[in-house]
Order: structure tokens, then sequence, then C-alpha cells
């Protein structure tokens, strides 16, 4: 839950960041495009972008006007004037302004203006806005030169159809000091060009955009129709280009497009950044993978313990927020080192174990199969008591091989959790009493001292009789059958808060450190076993079987020359 959370926050953090810088940037991209189509329109007809971005660039409040100053001198350096107009028609800011124009207007002065776009004798465009602030009127009005100029000039020579050749000398003297060129139309073709030789476009939409985008040709033009003789005058005079700058010149574009550039460069290093804090710890970790598949189970070299932690054993900072994966790396590198060698133990033990039971089967199935060809043959005559011996030997060896097979199923059933229990309520005292009297009776076994503790008040558990008197019976044969001849073996019944308990206890040779370890493993023999004939070396595993089957638990303690203990815990 905690790598959970921690990368939960560190990519919630991560896709924030992100998004405000990238947010951040569109904002940014969006203000330079838009400055950008500005400074094209202001390009193409500066006149007619002044008056669409100013009212733009324009800050308004209580009627105070904030305009920059580069704003200012491109309404002088292109003959135009300003005036701003708030709601009851009051001019509140005046730029370039002759000193005819009024202060105040009323609406129908303003309704006048609106339809006959003039004003005093000056062409006036205007504009009308309301955003972020409270409604305003801008009125733009425009002094050309060029058209007077040109109006000049038709009134004194446009007399005819085409400039005389005596006036022509004195226009084109004119003309060359203003650097321009003047071409005469008629039914769409040029009849009469004087001034500075310029190759313009002739198409009648050429002509039209010469008046709507006189900056894509970088003059300005002014034209004037003659209805007498059906002929149209151009005049064109170039121009310096004022507007390439203009996008430019704000400080807040500036601050913008400089934000836009960090928030791009932030953005890169953020990117780099990430990479290498989640990906290089990433890439360590399937070296260490592939190190473990090559069953390399120490997987840090000291290299990359150096990196990876610190001297007190803590996961430094850059690699902390996998450090639950790192651990569980190591965890399970270990124990898959622990189980390899269990694994190598363990089939080690089990080769020895099916060595000997090999051997233990090869043995009894070697006299049956020896007095079986005997009574085959028929050459040798037997007397009623060897035919008795031999088919004594037969059957105890055939119950040999027949224990040995039902050990090796019960085992499995233990495995495979298949055996089932019925279970009954018995009295421990009788019960246990009766398994120690039996080995007391038994007169095949080797004398040694068998004694029987129990409890005064009645103990009662639930257990299934058949399997449970296995568990005694193996764990006081053990007893019996590993240690020397007038070992004391007592057998104890007591109980605790919550357990009874039932205890075997001798005195006997003990049990080294190995046997210990391995005592309940399912192919471990002991090493004291002086006859396999006694036993399949599965008696200890199938004793904890099936005491865990009952809830209960079974535990060992021995040392060598000190004997051995053996405790098992049932719940009561």
């Amino acid at each position: 839950m905690k790598l959970q959370r921690r990368i939960a926050f560190h990519f919630t953090l991560q896709f924030v960041i992100l998004f405000v810088a990238l947010f951040a940037f569109v904002i940014i991209l969006m203000m330079f495009l838009a400055n950008v189509l500005a400074n094209e329109e202001l390009k193409r007809n500066l006149p007619s972008g002044l008056v669409t971005n100013i009212p733009l660039a324009a800050v308004i409040k209580n009627d105070i006007v904030t305009l920059d100053d580069q704003w200012i001198d491109l309404l002088g350096e292109n003959h135009m004037w300003l005036q701003i107009l708030n709601e009851q028609g009051d001019v509140i800011s005046a730029v370039n302004t002759p000193d005819s124009l009024p202060n105040t207007y009323t609406v129908n002065e303003l309704l006048q203006i609106e339809e006959a776009r003039t004003l005093n004798g000056y062409d006036v465009s205007t504009y009308y806005t309301s955003w972020l602030s409270d409604a305003n009127y801008y009125l733009f009005g425009y002094y050309q030169p060029t058209k007077s100029l040109l109006d000049n000039w038709f009134e004194r020579f446009g007399q005819t159809e085409t400039v005389s050749a005596q006036d022509a000398e004195i226009l084109q003297k004119e003309l060359i000091s203003h650097n321009g060129v003047l071409y005469i139309f008629k039914n769409g073709e040029i009849i009469q060009t004087l001034g500075e030789a310029k190759k313009l476009p002739t198409a009648p939409l050429s002509i039209i955009a010469m008046k709507h985008e006189p900056g894509e040709f970088g003059g300005e033009f002014a034209f004037h129709n003659s209805p007498n003789f059906n002929t149209a005058w151009a005049l064109y005079i170039p121009k310096d280009d004022h507007t390439k700058k203009t996008w430019f010149f704000k400080k807040e574009v500036q601050i913008t497009f400089l934000a836009g550039l960090i928030s791009l460069i932030i953005a890169i290093i953020l990117s780099f950044w990430n990479g290498y804090r989640y990906g290089r710890p990433l890439f360590m970790m399937v070296k260490w993978i592939d190190r473990i598949e090559a069953g390399q189970f120490e997987v840090f070299t000291e290299k990359e313990k150096r990196k990876v932690f610190k001297k007190s054993g803590k996961t430094r900072r850059k690699y902390r927020l996998y450090q639950e994966v790192i651990q569980a790396l190591r965890t399970m590198a270990q124990k898959l080192d622990i189980a390899n060698k269990e694994r190598k133990q363990l089939e080690k033990t089990r080769e020895e174990w099916m060595a000997g039971i090999s051997h233990d089967i090869r043995t009894p199935l070697s006299s049956i199969h020896g007095y079986g060809h005997l009574l085959e043959s028929n050459q040798y005559t037997f007397s009623p008591e060897e035919m008795q011996e031999i088919g004594k030997t037969i059957r105890e060896k055939g119950d040999y091989i027949i224990q040995l097979v039902d050990d090796f199923s019960l085992v499995f059933e233990l495995k495979n959790n298949a055996l089932e229990l019925n279970l009954e309520e018995i009295e421990l005292n009788k019960f246990v009493q009766q398994s120690v009297q039996a080995f007391q009776k038994d007169l095949t076994i080797q004398p040694v001292e068998l004694i029987f503790r129990g409890t005064e008040n009645p103990l009662h558990a639930l257990l299934d009789p058949k399997w449970f008197i296995r568990v005694l019976d193996n764990v006081i044969y053990n007893a019996i059958k590993h240690n020397p001849t007038g070992t004391q073996i007592q057998v104890n019944l007591f109980q605790d808060n919550f357990n009874h308990i039932i205890q075997i206890q001798d005195n006997g040779v003990g049990i080294d450190e190995y046997a210990l370890e391995t005592l309940f493993d399912r192919y471990h023999r002991g090493t004291n076993t002086r006859e396999r004939k006694d036993g399949s070396g599965l008696g200890m595993n199938i004793a904890k079987g099936i005491v865990e089957l009952h809830h209960g638990s079974i535990d060992v303690q021995s040392k060598l020359g000190e004997g051995t203990t053996i405790t098992i815990s049932l719940p009561k």
C-alpha cells in the first residue's frame, strides 16, 4: 500500500506539473500566433490593422486609457488620429486629433458618422467593444496625403484622356521627387505611365488588392476615377515597412515568448528527469531479475549495494520510490537461495532414501522369490515344521512390503489433504496408557524402562483413534528402537491453559543437529537405525501430518548423550 500511495502521489504530481506547463505553453502559443496574425494583418494594410488591434491593446479602467507608445507612434506615422468615447459619448482619450474635432458626441452625430464614414473632411473607421470593460467607442480618422496629392494632380492635369506632353514633363518631375509612379487605365488597359518605372500587376483583382492590402506591395496607393473619359488614375508611392517589428515590440509579447520557451525547456528537462528517475532503477532491477533467473542469488554487486543503500542499510533517496520492490527482490533471492540449497539437500536425501527403500523391498522380495523357487522346483522334501517356517517367512516379508506400500500411500494422502478423519471424543489417559501397555507387553522389542504418567482428572479430546494411535506407536517405537537396552522412556500426559500435552521423554543417546533438523522430512531415515526392516523412514513425517490434521503440533528437543523429548500438543 505504501508503494501504491507513493507511486500514485509521484505520478499525480507529475501529471499536474505537466498539465500546468502544457496549459501555459498552449496559452502562450495562442498569444504568439495571435500576434503573428496581427502582424500579418498590419503588414497587409496597416491602417486597417491599427483599427482592429488598438482596441485589443488598449487598457481602459475608470475612463483612464493606457496605450503603448508604439501604437501611438504608428498612428502618427500613418497620418491617423484616434478618439476613444465612453458610454456617455465623452472623449476619454485622443491621439493626433485636430482642434476642430468635438470632445463629446450626441447620438445623432454618432449615427451620422456611422453612415457617412466621414467627419470634418476626414475618412473615419469605427470600432465598438464591451469586452472585459464598460462599452467604448473608437473613432479612427485618416489624413491621406497620397490621395490629396493625386486629387491635386488630376485637377491640374486631368482635362484630357491622357496627360499632355507639356504637362507630362511637369508631372514627371513631381512624381520623381515623390519616388512615385502614376498609371492611367482605360478599359482595363494601361494607356499611360509616368514617374519611376515600376512593374505592378494590372489584373482587376490585383488593383483591388493594392487598395485593400497596400502593405503587400510596400507602399501607399490612391485612386481617382474620371467619368468624363472613362479612365482611372492609380498613384503608387513606395514606403518603408514600419510593421516588421510591430508584433514583437511589446514587452508583454517578449515576456510571453520567453515564458513559453522556458516552459518548453522545463518540460524537456522534466521528461529526461522522469526517464532517469523512474527508468534507471527499473533497468537495474531487470539486471537483478536476470541474475536470479541465471541462478545468481546474490543479486547485488558491491558497487550496486553502495549505489542503492546507505551505510545504515536504508535505501537512498533516488531509489526510495521502489524500495518495497527492491526489498521484495532481495527477500525473494534469499528465499530462492535457501530453497535451492534445500532442494539439493532434499534430492540428495531422497536419492539416499530411495536407495534404502529399494534395498529394503529387494531383500524381502529376494527371500520370497528364493522360497518360491525352491517350492516350484519340487526337488526338495520339507518337513511340516520347515514348511511352516517357510510360510512364516514369506508372510512376514510380505507384511513388511505391505507396510512400506501403506506408508507410501499414507504420505501422499497427507500431502494432498486427502486423509479423512472420523473424530470421536476420547479420554486421553486411557487411550495413551493402552498404547504404552501394548509396548510393555511386547516381548519382541528390546528391554527398556517404559513409564506412563497421566493426570488425576480425565482429559477429553476429539481424535480419530485409528490414525492417532499410529502417531503414538511411531514416536514410542522410535524411542525404543534408536536407544540402547535399559533406556528409560517416560510418557507424560498433562495440560496447560489451551492444550492437552503428550510428552515422550527418554534419557538415551539423543539426536545430532542435522538429524534433528530433518527428523520430520518426508525422506529422512534415522542414522542410528541398525535394522532397516524395522521401518520405512516415513514414520515421523506421517506422525507430524496426522497431528496437524488434528489441529495440533509436534515438537522435538534433543542433545547428543542427553536424550530426546518429543512434545505433542492438542487443542482442548
